[in-house]
């Protein structure tokens, strides 16, 4: 388990509603089950993700959703995933 930078993911604002804000962040290839990503700079408050890896497929994120960091999921190393987060 390893943290990867929010500055080596590719961030796209999908769209924002009032005070939650919804956006794509994809990985490096080199991102491993269990790091995380420091989402503070985007999210203040609260973050709930779904990641997708082509190994793994579909996943929630397995940390706390009133907490401003993602968990990868699943079980493969070395493979970007695609993560689609909701936050405030």
């Amino acid at each position: 388990m390893a943290a990867i930078s929010i500055g080596d993911c590719t961030v796209t604002t999908l769209g924002v509603s009032g005070a939650v804000k919804w956006v794509k962040i994809v990985t490096p290839a080199t991102a491993d089950d269990g790091d995380t990503i420091d989402v503070s700079s985007i999210f203040h408050t609260w973050c709930v993700a779904t990641v997708y890896g082509s190994s793994d497929g579909n996943a929630v994120d397995t940390g706390d959703p009133i907490d401003t960091s993602i968990t990868i999921p699943g079980s493969t190393d070395n493979e970007a995933r695609t993560i689609i987060a909701y936050g405030q």
